[in-house]
């Protein structure tokens, strides 16, 4: 039996935008259907490792690729409609001119599927989300939490093999967040795809990821289930970026 290849493969990755890298020969790889968090403070690289994935991007060194098929490198980049992946951006990036409706049955008419059928899957994913009687609005009608499972609807009208979701929840309240959180592993659940899933919140990424992936000023530093990385980190920054509760001061005693 063939071995599924991986849904994303990042190997040596360097990601710039002036002559200083932002993320530094990065290698990961993301399982079928695996949910991979990215876990760091602001500016470690999250957003421009998934802007990268999404096409967004061009790596200056290394190679992406997705289910296999490699997508960039740095002589050759495939645009982001070409690649089997959905993004949901952390501040919203909803097209103004475009009722719900119409924003999320754009991705289904891209892969040509006839208007009418485009906005009848639209309408089954919007009343998917519990936003059937909004669908005739435009974002600026709706609320925060409202644009951002808007978002989330028009990626998964991509049906893609990976999702992108770029902190998802961070402007959020604490009711809604929760409920975004739930909403992402139902959706994953049911279309089998994989994630990368960027947050600087621990508590999400330890509750929706089967491996977490700790970033910091562009390099990956540990790698692992959320019990590894938060038992067993591997130095004091990855210690503490789980919480103060992970570092305690001992004295150590040689004995001879």
């Amino acid at each position: 039996m063939i071995a599924e290849p991986p849904a994303l493969a990042c190997h040596g990755l360097t990601l710039a935008y002036t002559a200083d890298p932002v993320v530094r020969h990065l290698t990961l790889e993301v399982g079928a259907g695996e949910t991979v968090a990215l876990l760091g403070p602001s500016g470690s690289g999250k957003s421009t490792l998934l802007h990268a994935v999404a096409g967004f991007i061009r790596p200056t060194a290394g190679e992406i690729a997705i289910s296999g098929r490699v997508v960039a490198t740095a002589q050759r980049a495939e645009p982001p409609e070409r690649r089997s992946v959905g993004m949901v951006f952390q501040h919203y990036a909803l097209w103004p001119h475009m009722t719900a409706l119409e924003t999320v049955a754009f991705p289904f008419q891209r892969s040509g599927m006839p208007r009418p059928d485009a906005r009848r899957e639209a309408a089954k994913l919007l009343e998917l989300m519990g936003l059937g009687r909004l669908s005739a609005r435009p974002p600026s009608e709706l609320s925060g939490g409202e644009q951002q499972r808007i978002g989330l609807a028009r990626a998964l009208a991509r049906r893609a093999a990976l999702y992108l979701f770029d902190e998802p929840t961070a402007h959020l309240d604490v009711p809604l967040r929760a409920a975004l959180q739930e909403e992402l592993a139902e959706q994953r659940t049911r279309t089998g795809a994989a994630a990368v899933h960027a947050t600087h919140d621990v508590a999400e990424a330890l509750a929706v990821a089967d491996r977490v992936a700790l970033l910091r000023e562009g390099q990956l530093v540990q790698v692992g289930t959320p019990s590894e990385v938060y038992q067993e980190p591997v130095d004091r920054w990855a210690a503490s970026l789980t919480g103060p509760a992970s570092i305690l001061d001992v004295i150590v005693e040689r004995v001879e």
